[in-house]
């Protein structure tokens, strides 16, 4: 048995046994019976790896992302919808267009959250498609490191012609993604004459997932465009704040 993995899912098992709990470094070393100095510096990986979270400077800890994804869980895009869905509701109202909230799972963007305008014409985003085709799939790709933008072309291969014309080979998928991870917002048109645009939402300075916008390029003049993205930069600064504050 390997000590410092052991230990490691020791760690894990007394923090999911009481998921909603935050707990403290003290409290975990002494459930184990581990040196203090031991137990945060697995605790540190932990968080880095994003498998368990420390809810603020000397506060407690909780599972954090990754272990959630570890078993497909959907408890943490429930919280992630709880603390984003009226900023994602009010954007919807403001500027009358489909909003989605996305993440990438299995080498998919996934739409975890959708708010529909009333517009007699609507754009419907469909609930899964690649992650190249979809712009917000692009933003969350443009801000993966390199090895996890290398993990994720190993298993879902390079762009197709249907999904990124204008990508042809690896290299031109890293300079786009490149392009895009200095933005604040991405915006794309595609040939059904459908504007797409994305912005990133960070925990704790790692992206976890995409809000987007889709409307018909018929409404999105000069005017409109201007307003579209003032207000979505507005709403993303507010959902990344509230995300990494102790509220989520």
């Amino acid at each position: 048995m390997i000590q410092v993995i052991n230990r490691a899912l020791n760690i894990l098992e007394i923090i999911a046994h009481d998921h909603n709990k935050e707990w403290g470094l003290s409290e975990i070393a002494n459930e184990l019976e581990l040196n203090h100095g031991t137990c945060a510096n697995i605790l540190k990986t932990l968080v880095q790896r994003g498998y368990v979270e420390q809810m603020g400077l000397k506060k407690g800890y909780k599972l954090g992302y990754m272990a959630y994804q570890l078993t497909a869980s959907n408890e943490y895009n429930v919280q992630l919808i709880n603390a984003t869905k009226a900023l994602i509701d009010g954007l919807a109202n403001k500027i009358n267009e489909t909003v989605i909230l996305s993440h990438i799972k299995n080498g998919k963007r996934i739409i975890v959250y959708e708010a529909l305008c009333n517009q007699e014409i609507q754009i419907r985003t469909t609930p899964e498609s690649t992650a190249y085709r979809a712009t917000t799939g692009r933003m969350i790709l443009a801000h993966y490191s390199p090895k996890e933008l290398k993990d994720f072309i190993s298993i879902a291969g390079l762009p197709t012609p249907e999904d990124w014309p204008e990508i042809r080979n690896e290299a031109e998928l890293i300079q786009s993604l490149n392009d895009t991870r200095k933005k604040n917002i991405e915006i794309t048109w595609n040939s059904n004459h459908v504007v797409g645009l994305a912005t990133p939402i960070f925990k704790k300075n790692k992206i976890l997932a995409s809000l987007g916008v889709y409307l018909p390029d018929i409404r999105f003049s000069k005017t409109e465009r201007n307003f579209i993205i003032k207000e979505m930069l507005q709403t993303t600064e507010q959902i990344n704040n509230k995300i990494n504050s102790n509220l989520f």
